[in-house]
């Protein structure tokens, strides 16, 4: 298989694939709606939508979207709404998990519960696939989503799942930087620290098919030349295909950075649990969202 480089080829990727049901949790907005319309359309899912009827069908209505062609469950509470959602994946029904317009901690708090979630005993962990115009490849960037302040052997599996990812997407071995504010060990900055033991980690076999590299400051991270003026010897700067942010204030600005600046688009998914799951931000485009549920096509088991 060869690496995914962007969008199109991700889509026509997942349409090779398998249909796969998605459970949609609270879908009361047009975007998340058009999403699962391109989605059905392009036969990468089957839909059930998890929520209030009367709010449901005028929206399907007012995209075009004939409500023969989804399966809704209609439940009036929020939280009802996403516990049986999750409950159709734990059966089986569906294959991943969509939020709808409902808070990402609610929605969370619900799929990592240990009894009746997707918990699975994995740390969960939230990336990006990043779209970057002018770049030659797919970004991945984590966790700007879900851990807020991760400790080193949480940063550790939340890079095994960015690397699943990675995987996942056709890279064979993929190259992650471990992002800090300089590029040398400084005890003063935990950062540094975590990345050094990260690729020590790697280098005594902690992460499999992959090269890991840090601390490494930004400018390493996109620059070769950078790198090179500053002594570094990798492969990674320049061609990082991961890039481990040390908190999510980080991961979360770098993303929306990209986004509102460049133009980026933006595929955000979940690891680490039963299903995939899909948190695209309310205010993401309904082709983020298409992009997000590719993802989830191609990551469903």
């Amino acid at each position: 298989m060869q690496p995914i480089r962007n969008f199109d080829q991700l889509l026509q990727c997942a349409k090779g694939r398998s249909s796969k049901g998605i459970a949609v949790a609270v879908p009361y907005d047009k975007n998340t709606l058009l999403a699962v319309k391109d989605a059905l359309d392009s036969g990468l899912t089957t839909a059930q939508l998890f929520g209030d009827q009367s709010r449901i069908l005028p929206i399907l209505e007012q995209i075009g979207l004939s409500a023969s062609a989804v399966s809704i469950c209609h439940v009036e509470e929020t939280h009802q709404a996403i516990e049986t959602a999750i409950a159709s994946i734990r059966d089986g029904k569906n294959r991943i998990l969509m939020k709808g317009t409902v808070s990402t901690g609610t929605l969370l708090k619900h799929a990592l519960d240990k009894a009746k979630g997707l918990n699975i005993g994995r740390l969960a962990s939230h990336l990006i696939v990043l779209q970057i115009p002018g770049f030659d490849r797919l970004l991945i960037s984590t966790d700007g989503g879900l851990n807020i302040a991760p400790t080193l052997m949480e940063k550790a599996d939340i890079l095994r799942n960015a690397i699943d990812v990675a995987h996942a997407l056709g890279i064979e071995t993929p190259k992650a930087a471990c992002l800090a504010a300089v590029e040398t060990v400084n005890p003063k900055m935990q950062a540094t620290i975590d990345a050094a033991c990260l690729c020590k980690m790697a280098d005594r076999g902690a992460f499999q098919d992959a090269v890991v590299e840090g601390p490494l400051a930004m400018d390493n991270i996109l620059s070769a030349e950078a790198a090179k003026k500053k002594g570094i010897v990798s492969e990674v700067p320049g061609q990082a295909d991961i890039i481990l942010a040390p908190s999510i204030e980080v991961a979360n600005t770098f993303s929306k950075t990209l986004n509102y600046l460049l133009h980026s688009s933006n595929a955000g998914i979940v690891m680490g649990t039963a299903a995939p799951i899909i948190l695209p931000s309310r205010a993401s485009d309904p082709a983020s969202k298409y992009a997000s549920l590719a993802m989830g096509v191609l990551l469903a088991k």
